[in-house]
């Protein structure tokens, strides 16, 4: 898998993802391969991708905790406070979808459904490629330069950086 076909794996899923704030309640949600790697995200910046990757690997070893139990994980439900994380498992990965505490569940669960289908082929094209790179960083945005202080008069108006009378 080329590094372009990566991009666009990465930005279809992006896009879908984009689609479940659809439902009232819903934050965000990303999406991670079986490895626990990070493929796709549409969450607030307070979600960092170090602590995204680290829950990711977490929620791979309670998929993993079912399957050694001889159970399939299908979905989970995790309440914390006043939020719910859902967990769809997904053939080669899983979908996380970040929401308040009410949410309409069943909507959330067909967004969900819907989603998990329109992404598995591109979270299965990443997972079986070689190896995922790193997106690039996109430049930072630099500060607009300060305007400098106009310069007239006590009780002069300025207008376009001209004094008017």
């Amino acid at each position: 898998m080329t590094g372009a076909e990566v991009r666009g794996a990465r930005e279809q899923l992006r896009v879908s993802l984009i689609t479940l704030k659809d439902v009232f309640g819903i934050t965000g949600s990303f999406v991670f391969t079986r490895a626990g790697d990070l493929v796709a995200r549409d969450l607030p910046s307070m979600f960092d991708d170090t602590a995204l990757g680290e829950a990711s690997g977490r929620l791979m070893r309670l998929h993993e905790t079912f399957a050694a139990a001889g159970d399939q994980l299908d979905v989970a439900v995790l309440r914390f406070r006043d939020h719910k994380l859902y967990v769809k498992t997904l053939p080669t990965g899983a979908l996380c979808i970040v929401s308040g505490g009410a949410v309409n569940m069943p909507a959330l669960r067909m967004a969900a459904n819907l989603v998990g289908r329109r992404i598995t082929p591109a979270l299965e094209a990443l997972a079986n490629a070689p190896a995922l790179p790193d997106e690039p960083e996109p430049p930072p945005v630099p500060a607009p330069a300060p305007r400098p202080a106009a310069l007239a008069p006590p009780g002069m108006r300025i207008f376009r950086g001209r004094p008017l009378e």
